[in-house]
């Protein structure tokens, strides 16, 4: 195997940790922009564009498929419209671009459940043979619980093997659990276990209580996701996505004071975060504060302290006992 793979091509990458080809999501709570996000990503790959939100991108085709299951055909179809014609004059390219985007329409089911319908989707690929598959939502692949293992066992070993057949990159996007102003992790991930086990990538897209939108790479197979940047984004009146900067996710959930806090506050917060999972119930020992900041010196033991002492003075953290802090998310 050593030997056949130093024969292979370097793998590319579509966008960030999305290799070609694979199967993953854009996950995260509604109408955070999931859907307009990924329909950019695919805007750009369609129109020969070298980059998006500032992160390179590939594709060995510009042709792309989106497979639009939940909106009503008109008010996405006019969206689509609105974004296709921005591209056109913002970037300056021939019109025919778009001849590239190809879009199901309203006589294609709104959901996916039978042979029947997972036969006609196959054929749809096969005909236009798309690089890159966008499917809105996983929820409407079954009319059951994604929640069921069985259910979610079926579903997914479904995509993949479309993703193998036909060697493309399928980008899923799939709903969170009720985040209540939260980080997204990979436990934010809606259905059973089964779902993330199978992906290849997992991005979060999520929007916090003052209406900041952002992009979190929540998890890669073949990628390195341990950044604690995440990037922040606005929707225009065109239904293009822009960039607003990066940031970490600690600061844009910093309670009572603006969403604005200093690094050493950040930076406690981003590890408490991380080291629960965002789970009120689980305690961290100040034991563990000195092993990560102090030993290694990153803080020094009174910045560890002052900034323990401003975050649960701000709510974004509780003192539960000495020595012992949990992270309390607002609800």
């Amino acid at each position: 195997m050593f030997d056949r793979i130093s024969l292979l091509p370097e793998p590319q990458y579509i966008y960030r940790g999305i290799v070609y080809p694979s199967l993953g999501v854009v996950f995260g709570p509604a109408k955070s922009g999931k859907t307009i996000f990924t329909e950019n990503l695919l805007l750009s790959l369609a129109a020969g564009r070298e980059t998006y939100l500032g992160d390179k991108i590939y594709t060995p085709s510009n042709r792309v498929l989106i497979v639009s299951l939940e909106e009503f055909y008109r008010n996405r179809t006019a969206r689509n419209k609105k974004q296709i014609e921005s591209f056109t004059e913002r970037y300056q390219l021939d019109p025919s671009w778009s001849d590239e985007v190809y879009i199901v329409d309203d006589t294609f089911p709104r959901y996916i459940h039978s042979d029947k319908d997972w036969q006609l989707l196959e054929r749809e690929i096969a005909r236009i043979m798309p690089a890159v598959v966008v499917i809105d939502s996983l929820t409407r692949l079954t009319t059951e619980s994604i929640e069921d293992s069985a259910v979610a066992t079926r579903i997914m070993k479904k995509l993949r093997e479309m993703t193998h057949k036909f060697g493309i990159t399928v980008i899923v996007i799939h709903h969170s659990q009720k985040l209540e102003n939260k980080p997204i992790t990979i436990a934010s991930l809606a259905g059973s276990r089964v779902v993330g086990q199978e992906l290849d990538f997992m991005i979060g897209v999520n929007r916090t209580y003052n209406n900041i939108r952002y992009l979190k790479d929540v998890a890669y197979r073949y990628a390195s996701d341990d950044t604690d940047q995440v990037l922040k984004f606005r929707i225009n009146d065109s239904q293009i996505i822009e960039s607003a900067g990066f940031c970490t996710e600690a600061e844009l959930f910093a309670s009572g004071n603006g969403g604005q806090m200093n690094d050493s506050d950040a930076l406690v917060l981003q590890y408490l975060i991380e080291k629960t999972g965002n789970d009120e119930s689980i305690i961290v020992l100040t034991a563990d504060l000195y092993q990560y900041f102090i030993d290694s010196q990153i803080l020094t033991r009174p910045t560890l302290h002052a900034a323990l002492n401003r975050l649960v003075s701000t709510s974004a953290i509780e003192k539960v006992a000495k020595g012992e802090y949990r992270i309390r998310v607002a609800s």
